[in-house]
């Protein structure tokens, strides 16, 4: 692979770490803080969510990366281990994904704009629920590693 393809792949596997970085720092009982009134939301059910929409994007592009996969349903127990497994084996799927696109010049099966617009979308998703997540354990108090701070912003020591 090409440097240029290289970065591409490498900065989905970053994002990927800071989701593991947060799960690291959580305790199973944290999965269960939300901030919504109508009780959905949770921290665990979040963390499930990013996972979900990864499990829908390589649906749509190819469904032989899910065959052995399922979603997550609300009612299901989540559990940090659950959640890390679920994070790792997708992260590979979507990076398996990610490098057949750049060997067809960027063409996303799925994703019209292609496969940069796609990177974007999924890192832009992942994000805004990480937010939201810190938003919702600062909300209750808990307190994070003081690594974490600035530790999601570290993105050339992640």
């Amino acid at each position: 692979m090409q440097l240029l393809e290289q970065q591409i792949v490498e900065t989905w596997y970053i994002n990927h770490r800071c989701n593991l970085l947060l799960l690291n720092a959580l305790s199973n009982d944290a999965l269960e803080l939300t901030t919504s009134k109508r009780g959905g939301g949770s921290v665990g059910h979040q963390l499930a969510h990013l996972y979900n929409v990864r499990y829908w994007r390589l649906e749509v592009y190819n469904k032989k990366l899910i065959a052995n996969l399922a979603t997550v349903k609300s009612e299901d127990e989540k559990t940090i281990d659950f959640l890390k497994n679920l994070h790792e084996v997708s992260a590979e799927r979507i990076a398996v994904m990610l490098k057949e696109s750049i060997e067809k010049g960027g063409v996303l099966k799925g994703f019209k704009r292609g496969l940069i617009p796609f990177l974007g979308y999924i890192l832009s998703h992942e994000a805004h629920h990480r937010g939201n997540i810190l938003l919702t354990l600062k909300n209750f108090g808990y307190k994070l590693p003081e690594s974490m701070k600035f530790g999601l912003w570290e993105w050339n020591k992640i």
